[in-house]
C-alpha cells in the first residue's frame, strides 16, 4: 500500500514521504485495513522495527488535527522523552508535551497540548483527579502493553483502561507490544481487533552458542572464530563482519566485564574497526557529562576503544551519548543488563544474550522469561544495513544447548496474567477507585473492577461472588487505617484517603507513615530520612556500611525494633546523609556502590515520597514534622545542607557546587548577590561571566532591585 492511499490529511502525508516512507509494511497494510485510522481500536502484536509506533504516532497526530486529544502512555521516563523526539518530525502539525512526575497535580495545563506522552502511573494518577480536558481525549495509545503482566505496572495499566471505560469516554485504544502471548484474550478485553504478524523488515535468525559454534533450530551450526569468552567472540566476530553487537548480561559488574574484554580485543584485532577520532571525540563527552569521575574515566576509557557498558548506575545524560554513539555506529558494542532491556531502543546486527538466569534478592537465581528474551532478540537487525539480524544465546555446557534451544529459540512467549486482584494491588486500585470519584458503593466497586484484566481471566463460575468478597476484603482493610467509611453499602473516602489517592501512594505506605509519624517523640534529618525510605517502592541499598550516628538518631526519637529491615532502611538513609552532607558522588560510590544513575533514582522517588509525608504530616495537624519533612526532602532533592537550600532553590544555573562555592566566599543569600559586581562572580571557581550577570540578574529581580 502506498502512503499516498492513506486517509490521511495531506500534511500527514508529507511529513510520512520526509521520513523516507514510501510504502507500507505488510503489517502496517493489516493495521490500516483493521481501522487504524478510521477510528477503531487496535492492538498491534507486531515484530519489532515493523512500523507499529510509526502507525500510533500517526494516529495520536491526525487525532490532533481533527480536532481532539491524543494520550501517548509509556512504561518508563526514558521512553517518554524519547518519544518526544519521534513527534518532532510533525513539526507544527500538533503540540506535543511529556508528563510523567509529580503526581498530586491534575496539571490544569496539559489542556493545552494535542498529543501527551505520558508515563502509566502518571496516567492513571491523572485520572484520579478526572481534569475537565479528559472529555477531548479521541486517541489513547499504551505502548509496550505486555506490561499487563508486570506485577507493579500490569495493575496500573488495568486500571486506566478501567477508568476509561467507566468515563464512558469514545476514545481510540491503541495497544502495541511485539510479545504478548494470549494476544487474542487481551484484544478482547479491550474491545479491540487484533493485528498479529511475525514479518520483519530484516529476517531474524535465533541460535545458541557452545565451543566456537553457533547452533540454529534447522540443524545447521556456523564456526565462530573463538576470541576469550563466548559473548565476547560473539560480539568482536560482528564487528569485524562489519556489524555491531548489543549483549546483555545478568548483573552490573558482569556489563563492565564484559565491555573491558571486548574492548581488549577489539584493540588487537589484526583489522582496523572502529574510528580512533570519533571513538575519542565520544569519549570526551562521556568523561564531561558524568558526575562520577571513576565511572565517567572507566566508560570513557572504552568509548575511546568502541565499546560501552549501559546499566543503570549511569545517568541517563551518559546513557543518552552511550546509545546516540551507537545509532551512528562510533560504539560497535554495547553491554547492558537484561534489566534495561525495554528501554534499550538500539538495533544491532548481532543480539547476544550471555545470561539466561539472573539473581533476585527474594527468590535467588531465576531464568528470564521467554517474553524477555524475545524482547531482547527483536533487536537483532539494523534496517537498511543488515541483510539478516541475529539473536544469539550462550550455553555454558554442552547440554544446555538443547535446553536453550527448546525453552527459547522454540519456546512460545508466556502469557500475560493479570495481577490487579491480589492484596496489596487491589487495595491501591479500590482507595484510587473511590477517591477519585468512580464507585461509591461495593456495587459499584464490583461493577468498575469486572472492566479489569484480572475479572476477565477469571476462570470460575463464582468470579463475581469471588470479586465482591475480595473488594469488601479491601474495603474493610482501608476503613481501619481511616482512609475510608461505610454506610450499608455505600463507601466514602476521608478527607485523609482523598489526599492518600491524590498523592498516589500505596495505602500500606501511607498508613505506615502515618503510624510513625505520629510515634515520633522529636524531630531530626536522620529520623524523617527512615519515615520515607521505609516505603516498598524504595529499593534497598545493600553494600556498604550503615552509618552508626544515623541509626541512633533514628532510635532516640522513634521505638522500633533493630532488625534487618531496620539496618536496610538505616544503610539506605546513611547513602542520602552522605549526598545531603554534600559528599561527592564518587565519595559515595566508593563507600556504598550507589552510582549516580542509582543516586537520582533515589532523589526522584524521595521527592514524590517525601512531599507526600509532608502533607500526611499537615493533614495530621504536625506541623513540625510538616516542616521538617518539607525540608528535608528539598534537600535530599539539591543534595546540599540546610545553608545552602535558598541559593539553590531560587537561582536557574545554581546547584550545590557552586552554591557551596558562593557561600563559602560570603554569597550567602539572594540579597548578597544582589550586591554584587558581575566582576566578583565571575572570578569564582566554576563561574563565568555569562553566568555571574544570569545570577546577579536573577538575584536583583528577586530582591526587587531591577
Amino acid at each position: 500500500m502506498e502512503v499516498s492511499e492513506l486517509p490521511l490529511d495531506g500534511r500527514l502525508i508529507s511529513v510520512l514521504r520526509g521520513r523516507g516512507v514510501r510504502e507500507l509494511f505488510p503489517p502496517q497494510v493489516e493495521a490500516v485495513k483493521a481501522g487504524l485510522f478510521d477510528g477503531r481500536s487496535v492492538l498491534l502484536c507486531t515484530a519489532t522495527a515493523s512500523g507499529k509506533s510509526l502507525l500510533a504516532e500517526v494516529a495520536s497526530v491526525k487525532a490532533a488535527l481533527e480536532g481532539g486529544m491524543a494520550l501517548y502512555a509509556v512504561p518508563l521516563k526514558a521512553l517518554a522523552y524519547e518519544k518526544l523526539v519521534h513527534f518532532s518530525h510533525y513539526g507544527g502539525l500538533a503540540k506535543v508535551g511529556v508528563s510523567t512526575g509529580d503526581f498530586d497535580s491534575e496539571d490544569r495545563r496539559l489542556h493545552e497540548y494535542d498529543v501527551l506522552v505520558v508515563t502509566y502511573e502518571k496516567l492513571d494518577s491523572l485520572l484520579r483527579h478526572r481534569p475537565g480536558w479528559l472529555s477531548s481525549v479521541k486517541t489513547v495509545v499504551v505502548d509496550e502493553i505486555h506490561y499487563l503482566g508486570d506485577p507493579r505496572r500490569g495493575p496500573v495499566l488495568e486500571s486506566i483502561i478501567a477508568k476509561l471505560k467507566h468515563l464512558g469516554l469514545r476514545a481510540q485504544f491503541i495497544g502495541l507490544s511485539a510479545t504478548v502471548g494470549n494476544a487474542a484474550e487481551v484484544a478482547e478485553w479491550l474491545g479491540a481487533r487484533l493485528v498479529a504478524s511475525s514479518w520483519r523488515p530484516v529476517p531474524l535468525r535465533e541460535g545458541v552458542y557452545h565451543g566456537g559454534r553457533i547452533y540454529y533450530p534447522d540443524g545447521t551450526y556456523r564456526r565462530v572464530e573463538a576470541a576469550g569468552d563466548a559473548e565476547v567472540a560473539l560480539a568482536v566476530d560482528a564487528v569485524a563482519g562489519g556489524g555491531q553487537a548489543l549483549v546483555f548480561a545478568s548483573s552490573r559488574s558482569s556489563t563492565v566485564r564484559i565491555a573491558k574484554a571486548v574492548a581488549k580485543a577489539i584493540a588487537a584485532h589484526p583489522a582496523r574497526l572502529i574510528d580512533v577520532a570519533e571513538a575519542s571525540r565520544l569519549a570526551g563527552e562521556v568523561a564531561r557529562a558524568s558526575s562520577s569521575k571513576i565511572i565517567g574515566r572507566e566508560l570513557a576509557e572504552l568509548v575511546a576503544r568502541g565499546v560501552a557498558f549501559h546499566n543503570a548506575g549511569l545517568e541517563l545524560e551518559v546513557r543518552r551519548l552511550v546509545e546516540e554513539g551507537f545509532r551512528r555506529g562510533v560504539v560497535k558494542v554495547v553491554v547492558s543488563t537484561t534489566t534495561l532491556a525495554a528501554g534499550v531502543n538500539l538495533p544491532a546486527r548481532r543480539v547476544v544474550v550471555a545470561d539466561f538466569e539472573r539473581f533476585d534478592p527474594v527468590v535467588g537465581r531465576e531464568e528470564i522469561p521467554v517474553l524477555e528474551y524475545k524482547q531482547m532478540a527483536g533487536r537483532a537487525g539494523r534496517p537498511g544495513l543488515d541483510a539478516v539480524g541475529e539473536a544469539v544465546l550462550v550455553a555454558r555446557s554442552k547440554n544446555e544447548v538443547g535446553y536453550l534451544m527448546e525453552r527459547y529459540v522454540r519456546g512460545q512467549v508466556e502469557e500475560v496474567r493479570s495481577h490487579i486482584l491480589a492484596g496489596p494491588n487491589l487495595r491501591a486500585h479500590v482507595l484510587g477507585a473511590v477517591g477519585g470519584g468512580y464507585a461509591r458503593s461495593i456495587d459499584e466497586l464490583v461493577d468498575f473492577f469486572s472492566n479489569t484484566l484480572g475479572y476477565h481471566q477469571a476462570r470460575t463460575a463464582v468470579k463475581s461472588a469471588l470479586l465482591r468478597s475480595r473488594v469488601g476484603a479491601a474495603v474493610e482493610e482501608l476503613e481501619e487505617w481511616g482512609f475510608l467509611e461505610r454506610d450499608g453499602e455505600r463507601v466514602y473516602a476521608t478527607e485523609l484517603g482523598r489526599q492518600v489517592a491524590r498523592l498516589y501512594l500505596d495505602p500500606e505506605t501511607a498508613a505506615r507513615y502515618i503510624e510513625l509519624i505520629k510515634s515520633l517523640r522529636g524531630g531530626n534529618t536522620s529520623a524523617y530520612l527512615y519515615v520515607v525510605l521505609t516505603a516498598r517502592d524504595f529499593p534497598r541499598v545493600r553494600r556498604g556500611r550503615a552509618d552508626r550516628r544515623v541509626a541512633e538518631e533514628v532510635l532516640s526519637v522513634l521505638d522500633v525494633e533493630e532488625d534487618e529491615e531496620f539496618e536496610e532502611v538505616v544503610k539506605t538513609a546513611s547513602v542520602l546523609t552522605a549526598w545531603i552532607e554534600e559528599e561527592d558522588e564518587d565519595a559515595i560510590f566508593n563507600r556504598f556502590e550507589v552510582a549516580p544513575g542509582d543516586l537520582r533514582v533515589y532523589i526522584d522517588l524521595f521527592e514524590w515520597l517525601g512531599n507526600a509525608a509532608a502533607k500526611l504530616a499537615g493533614m495530621l495537624g504536625l506541623e513540625e514534622h510538616r516542616r521538617g519533612l518539607e525540608v528535608v526532602t528539598a534537600r535530599v532533592i539539591y543534595g546540599v545542607r540546610e545553608e545552602l537550600l535558598e541559593l539553590v532553590t531560587a537561582l536557574r544555573g545554581v546547584g550545590r557546587v557552586r552554591a557551596r562555592a558562593l557561600y563559602n566566599f560570603g554569597y550567602r543569600t539572594v540579597k548578597d548577590l544582589a550586591k554584587a559586581s558581575v566582576r566578583e562572580i565571575a572570578s569564582l571557581p566554576g563561574f563565568g561571566e555569562r553566568l555571574a550577570e544570569s545570577i546577579i540578574e536573577q538575584a536583583r529581580q528577586l530582591a526587587g532591585l531591577s
